[in-house]
This record gives structure tokens, C-alpha cells and sequence, in this order.
């Protein structure tokens, strides 16, 4: 089993990975948080497959009563009128605050579970058990939690570190092909901005099998790198903006759509990270040939590069962009892969790096 520390003084927790780690979290979690009552907020396909191996294990721990809760599926968990529902539901339940909320199901799902016992009584325990790839590579980790508002993602939002975080590649093995090339669109990410070797593994990958032989190992190397940025930078006011890389684009695309479904996450970031390189490059802010390997390694993937939606549409979903201080915005940049930097830029300059297909 690999054990990830993460060094938060009085919020430090642990990232335990393992392949069937499943069959044995409930007393795991329950040494953990010493909790009378757990609530576990899933989502109805993690729900259909694997909710009755996580309610086994749990009943296998002694003295603790359990509530699933069933939200929409991704980002449409992420409102004020489902937040308001779990209220609810919890309130019902009788959770206190020695008790605890587990986050079953994606990136999306940890997000409002984790903003749900962030803001419950004052704040409760919570625990993640990621069962996407993009929230297993990372995403759970650091403590973002949050939710939307209409045309803007992650708006109402605020750090709230776990208890602990349980990832269990074995989760993974039914993921349908397209389903896990989006999700290694997060994983690419990462390498960019800080493993150069990382990279050069989906370079030389031959096909699927290679990446789902090497899956626990991409996610382990991925988890310590967000650990560290989170540790580095806990509320996210410097260096840990980097792995924003490709989100103010991607972002912008799934505001456009209304998160539809038009774009997921995984297919919005590839986009992003290959449009904001591409055009860097030819500001000179990026070493040449970078954006023709990220080009390369997506096209692998089969994942989009381009968008017929104009710079001029996206950045009117920028505005709320996390990353904008005063007048500025700070752009997530390589100077090459596996180095990313923080590049302020004016507002009123914005456009000059927001270029898509349909501008070209």
C-alpha cells in the first residue's frame, strides 16, 4: 500500500492507495474518525456498481450507523438547490460534529461533499474515496472544495482539508476507453507542470494496456506531486496555482456549454492546455516544440485540441477566474514540459493569449 503524507500541521492527512482497498476502509475510516454516524454522498453510476461493497465494509465496522445519499451525476451535484437537499438529508439523519461525510463518486461529487461538511454545523469530518480516474490522479487532494453558479464553475468555494483520502485503482477497471482517456487528461496535466519523465511515459506509451499496466503508478506520482504543492501553498495564493495549467480555457469552455456535457472536464483541459501552449509559443513565453508533444500525446489519447467557440465568447466566462488579482490575471505557462510559471498579464492584454481555432 502506498502511504502519502500530507503535512499540514493539525490538518495533515494521509493518502493510502491501494488495488482493493475497497474491501476494507469501513474500520479503516472508522479508527480514523471515531464517528457514531456517516453519511456517504455518491452519485447514481458509482452508486449501481459499487455501493454495496462500500456499505459491506463499513457495517463491518462496530458501532456506526450509515445514510447513502444520492446526487445528480458531475457537475450537476454542484448547485445551491442539491446542497440545499443534503442539508436536508443530513439534518435528518442527525449527524453532530463528531460525525462524518464520506465523498463517494468523482471529482465533482468530492467537491460538494467536501463544501457540505466544510460548512455543516461549523464543519464536520470528512473522507474522499475518489472512484473517477481524474479525481483518483489528484484532484481530491488538497482540500478545494466548492460549488457552481450559473456560467461559473467553483465560484462559491473555499479550502476544508479531509480526514483522510482512499484510492482504489480497482475502481477503475470497468472504466469505458474514452472515459479513461479523459481522465488521463489530468494526469498530462501534471506532467507538464512538474514530470518531465511522467510525460515521456504517455510519449513512448504503444497503446492502452501499456498506460493500465503503469495506472497505479501514474496515479501515486501524480497524488505526491499535488501533495506537495498543497503543502507548499495550503490556500492556493502562489506556486500551487500552477496546476491550474489549461483550467482559465477550460473553464471557459464548460461555462460556454452550461456544463451540457458538451465538453467534460478531461476533454475541456486538453483543449486548454494545448491552445494556451500553442499560442505562448509564438509570443516566445514557451520553448518551441511543446505544444506539437502535448499535440501528440492528446491525439494519442484522442482527445479534442481545438474549439470552434472565439476567444471573444470564452473570456467572458474568464471573469471569475480564481487567478485574477486587481487588473491582472496570472496565466499558467511551460517554459517547457515539466516546468510550468506563473506569467501576470493585463486584463485588457488577455486577448493576445486567447486564441482559438475559429480566431486563427
Amino acid at each position: 500500500m502506498a502511504n502519502i503524507h500530507v503535512n499540514l500541521d493539525l490538518d495533515s492527512y494521509d493518502i493510502l492507495i491501494e488495488r482493493g482497498l475497497i474491501h476494507k476502509v469501513g474500520p479503516m475510516i472508522k479508527e480514523l474518525t471515531d464517528a457514531d454516524k456517516v453519511v456517504v454522498i455518491t452519485e447514481d453510476s458509482v452508486g449501481k456498481q459499487y455501493a454495496a461493497k462500500l456499505n459491506k465494509t463499513l457495517h463491518a465496522a462496530k458501532n456506526l450507523s450509515i445514510r447513502f445519499i444520492t446526487v445528480p451525476e458531475g457537475e450537476a451535484c454542484k448547485t445551491l438547490r442539491v446542497l440545499s437537499a443534503v442539508y436536508e438529508a443530513i439534518a435528518n439523519f442527525g449527524l453532530d460534529r463528531g460525525d462524518a461525510i464520506i465523498g463517494f463518486g468523482g471529482g465533482a461529487v468530492g467537491n460538494m461533499a467536501g463544501f457540505a461538511a466544510a460548512t455543516y454545523l461549523g464543519g464536520i469530518q470528512y473522507i474522499h474515496i475518489p472512484t473517477s480516474l481524474t479525481a483518483q490522479l489528484g484532484t481530491a487532494i488538497g482540500g478545494n472544495v466548492s460549488i457552481d453558479m450559473p456560467g461559473s464553475k467553483n465560484l462559491v468555494s473555499s479550502i476544508a482539508q479531509p480526514r483522510g483520502i482512499f484510492i482504489d485503482p480497482d475502481l477503475l477497471a470497468t472504466l469505458p476507453k474514452a472515459e479513461f482517456h479523459k481522465g488521463l487528461a489530468e494526469a498530462v496535466k501534471i506532467a507538464c507542470i512538474q514530470d518531465k519523465a511522467l510525460f515521456t511515459i504517455f510519449e513512448q506509451a504503444k497503446n492502452d494496456v501499456d498506460l493500465r499496466k503503469r495506472l497505479p503508478e501514474i496515479i501515486e506520482r501524480c497524488c505526491r506531486i499535488k501533495a506537495r504543492y498543497s503543502e507548499k501553498d495550503e490556500f492556493a495564493e502562489g506556486s500551487r496555482m500552477l496546476l491550474d495549467f489549461g483550467n482559465t480555457i477550460a473553464h471557459a469552455i464548460e461555462g460556454y456549454n452550461r456544463y451540457d456535457g458538451t465538453y467534460n472536464h478531461g476533454e475541456a483541459l486538453a483543449i486548454g492546455m494545448y491552445l494556451i501552449t500553442r499560442q505562448a509559443e509564438k509570443l516566445g513565453l514557451t520553448q518551441k516544440g511543446c505544444a506539437e508533444r502535448i499535440k501528440y500525446v492528446l491525439e494519442f489519447l484522442e482527445l479534442p485540441i481545438q474549439t470552434d467557440i472565439s476567444a471573444a465568447d470564452l473570456m467572458l466566462y474568464m471573469t471569475n477566474d480564481m487567478k485574477i488579482w486587481g487588473n491582472m490575471i496570472r496565466l499558467v505557462l511551460l517554459k517547457t514540459i515539466g516546468q510550468a510559471y506563473l506569467h501576470p498579464v493585463p486584463l485588457k492584454e488577455l486577448d493576445k493569449h486567447i486564441i482559438t481555432e475559429i480566431d486563427a
